[in-house]
């Protein structure tokens, strides 16, 4: 009996044996190396924004609506893909009033207490669904600029505003939707 149990003990040790002998195993021949590439997202253009103040404003009452600026934004992309441009005042540079985002309060550079209540109005632009900070011009196919002018006046109350310089901020992108 012990030489039977034996053998089936030895006939399974020979039967894993040669199941291990016989499995084919895969090892490298070589050197491994490895191979990488860079994926790089570039900016598609660029946008500029200039600012041009009124001249000859007088410190004191100052009408509703009064024009203190000109702003001219543009964007440039390399094809006419219906890209465009957008603006929006720069954040840190003055205050939203009204929860308008287009109407702001800027502080006086010699005088933080001084303000100037503005708005901004750029025709066909309009509120960003996702970014409400930024009005955008509808894309436009079949070209590779967008200019953007944009109005700047005091809101529509009078204002007593005082001697100071105020400056306005805003910020430019290209723009796709």
């Amino acid at each position: 009996m012990k030489i039977i149990k034996n053998m089936k003990f030895m006939s399974a040790l020979t039967l894993i044996a040669v199941g291990l002998a016989t499995t084919a195993q895969a090892s490298p021949i070589s050197t491994i190396v490895t191979g990488t590439g860079n994926v790089i997202f570039q900016e598609v253009g660029s946008a500029q924004i200039s600012i041009t103040p009124a001249t000859g404003l007088s410190a004191g009452k100052v009408p509703a609506n009064t024009q203190i600026a000109t702003a001219s934004a543009v964007a440039t992309f390399p094809t006419a893909v219906g890209t465009s441009v957008a603006y929006r005042w720069t954040p840190s540079a003055s205050t939203i009033i009204n929860a308008d985002n287009l109407q702001r309060s800027i502080s006086g550079r010699n005088n933080a207490a001084n303000k100037l209540e503005v708005v901004s109005i750029a025709a066909g632009a309009v509120q960003d669904a996702i970014s409400p900070e930024w009005y955008v011009l509808a894309p436009v196919t079949g070209t590779t600029a967008v200019t953007m002018s944009i109005n700047v006046t005091t809101t529509a109350k009078e204002q007593v505003v005082a001697a100071d310089t105020y400056v306005l901020s805003m910020d430019a992108a290209v723009w796709s939707a």
